[in-house]
C-alpha cells in the first residue's frame, strides 16, 4: 500500500515508517499539516496514519482539511496521544479507526490491514450465512437467536465478517483485542477465537469459524467434506444409541 504517515513525534514516527517500509509498503512522511496537505494534494495514497495531536494543531482539525482535499475517500487510522480523549470513529468526520496508547507496530499494521479489507464494504449491519451483526447496537444473532458475546470479542467478529470468505491474519485479529497487552501473541488470539467459537459455533450444528494458515475465516457453510463427516458422526451416534437400547 501507499501510506501517508502524519506524526510530529519523531520517536513514534521513525519506528512506524521503518516498520511499514520493511513490510514493503511505500511510505511518505509529514510532521505537520502543511506538508501533509502538500503530499496528499500531489500524490496518491491508499491509507493515512495520523497522530491525534500535531505540533501546530489538533489531529482532528488536520483530518478535516485532509478529507476536503481527498480525491476519493481514504481510510484513516488515528494514533492516540496520552491525555487526549477518544474520538468518534466511522462517522465520516472522525477517523475510520483509532488506537489508544500504548500501541505496538504490529497493532498499527493489523488495523491498516483491516481498514484495507473494509474499504467500500463498511456497513452498519453485517450478515454471513445465518449470523447477523447489528454493528451500532453491538448485537449478534444466529438463526434469529440473540448471542451473548463478550464485548471485547465483537471487533474480532466484525473483522472476520467484513473479510468473509477471506482469511484474517493473526496480526490483524490481535490488533482488534484492545484488552490484551500489545503486541498480542498468536496463542492469545487462538484463546480468544476459541471463546468466540464457544458462543457462535458450539450451540449449533454447523460451525462457521474455520482455521486457515496464519489466521481464521468465517464462512456461511462449512466445506462439503466436513458436512458429510458430521452427518456420518451423527448417524453413528444414533446407531450406537439404538443398539444400546
Amino acid at each position: 500500500m501507499r501510506i501517508l504517515v502524519i506524526e510530529a513525534r519523531r520517536e513514534v514516527a521513525v519506528p512506524v515508517v521503518n516498520h511499514l517500509e520493511n513490510l514493503r509498503h511505500c511510505v511518505d512522511f509529514a510532521a505537520d499539516q502543511a506538508l501533509a496537505l502538500h503530499l496528499l494534494g500531489n500524490g496518491r495514497f491508499d491509507a493515512i496514519v495520523l497522530a491525534e495531536r500535531l505540533a501546530d494543531r489538533c489531529g482532528l482539525q488536520t483530518l478535516l482539511s485532509l478529507r476536503q482535499l481527498m480525491r476519493k475517500p481514504l481510510p484513516v487510522l488515528m494514533l492516540g496521544v496520552p491525555g487526549c480523549e477518544t474520538p468518534e470513529i466511522g462517522n465520516g468526520v472522525g477517523p475510520d479507526d483509532y488506537l489508544p496508547p500504548p500501541y505496538s507496530l504490529d497493532a498499527i499494521t493489523g488495523r491498516l490491514g483491516i481498514l484495507r479489507r473494509r474499504r467500500g464494504k463498511h456497513r452498519t449491519r453485517l450478515q454471513v450465512g445465518d449470523v447477523e451483526f447489528d454493528v451500532p447496537a453491538q448485537q449478534v444473532r444466529r438463526q434469529g437467536k440473540p448471542l451473548l458475546i463478550e464485548a471485547a470479542l465483537l471487533p474480532m467478529l466484525q473483522a472476520l465478517m467484513e473479510a468473509s470468505p477471506k482469511r484474517v491474519s493473526f496480526r490483524e485479529l490481535g490488533s482488534t483485542l484492545m484488552d490484551e497487552p500489545s503486541p498480542v501473541a498468536e496463542a492469545r488470539v487462538r484463546v480468544r477465537v476459541r471463546a468466540l467459537r464457544d458462543v457462535l459455533d458450539r450451540p449449533f450444528t454447523l460451525p462457521m469459524i474455520r482455521n486457515r494458515r496464519d489466521g481464521f475465516c468465517i464462512l456461511p457453510t462449512p466445506p462439503a467434506a466436513d458436512v458429510a463427516a458430521q452427518a456420518h458422526a451423527h448417524a453413528a451416534r444414533a446407531a450406537a444409541s439404538t443398539h444400546g437400547v
